[in-house]
């Protein structure tokens, strides 16, 4: 399957919209209903969330349909992104606060910053320390969310030091990670990454996901769909009329 078939879009398009008698309706990215329907889901804000949009393209999270956003980046984390996007969503927000990147004192404040902006939980990449995760717990009141990337890690440690919530995102061990974490820390939720198709996703919800994390497909690859509708609908309507 393709990167987009997890998103429920569609090249049909009936013969009424073709010819511009009825206007098609915009398609959303629609999060695909296996997920509602299967995972038990995460409490954010008051609200139960199953499906995560992991980008920062304010397009993207227009058109999507999911529960919340995980606003993470490969840069040292900026308040004013923080502040976009917790304003421009209208969703929870999951806000980068350090990992390999940023670490200590800055990650810290970092938190505290984003709780006061409005974010519904901050999360850390598996190389942050326990000892700095324990600080942040004395300065928020919001979840902390860790990622995990590998199965040689000391998790309740990380639990102890006041983590709420794992996000695993262990490649191809990603379904043996989650099953390990469900089976011995059954308290702690787990959301997860699932690939991109709908088998990858079927094996991450049978191991027993809370919620899932769905990556979008870029912008230019919607726009190289969007040109090879216009172009196959231009081919048509000159064979329709001999043009």
């Amino acid at each position: 399957m393709n990167h987009i078939s997890i998103w429920n879009l569609s090249n049909k398009t009936d013969l009424l919209t073709r010819i511009g008698i009825r206007k098609k309706k915009s398609k959303k990215l629609n999060a695909p209903l296996l997920i509602h329907e299967y995972c038990e889901g995460i409490d954010l804000n008051g609200q139960k969330v199953k499906s995560i949009l992991f980008s920062t393209d304010l397009a993207l999270i227009e058109n999507s349909n999911c529960d919340a956003i995980l606003a993470v980046y490969p840069f040292s984390p900026s308040e004013k992104i923080m502040e976009t996007i917790i304003k421009f969503s209208n969703k929870p927000v999951i806000c980068g606060v350090g990992g390999g990147v940023t670490q200590g004192a800055v990650s810290i404040q970092m938190a505290v910053e984003a709780e006061k902006l409005g974010a519904c939980a901050v999360i850390v990449n598996q190389p942050f320390k326990n000892e700095d995760i324990k600080k942040m717990k004395q300065q928020i009141t919001i979840p902390i969310i860790s990622s995990i990337s590998t199965m040689d890690f000391d998790f309740q440690k990380r639990i102890d030091s006041g983590v709420d919530i794992f996000n695993v995102t262990g490649g191809n061990q990603t379904n043996e990670l989650l099953n390990h974490l469900r089976k011995t820390y059954p308290k702690t939720p787990c959301i997860s990454t699932a690939g991109q198709s709908i088998e990858s996703l079927d094996k991450t919800i049978k191991s027993n996901a809370s919620a899932v994390v769905l990556t979008p497909p870029s912008s230019s690859l919607l726009f190289k769909e969007i040109m090879t509708k216009y172009r196959t609908n231009i081919r048509w309507f000159d064979r329709l009329f001999k043009r």
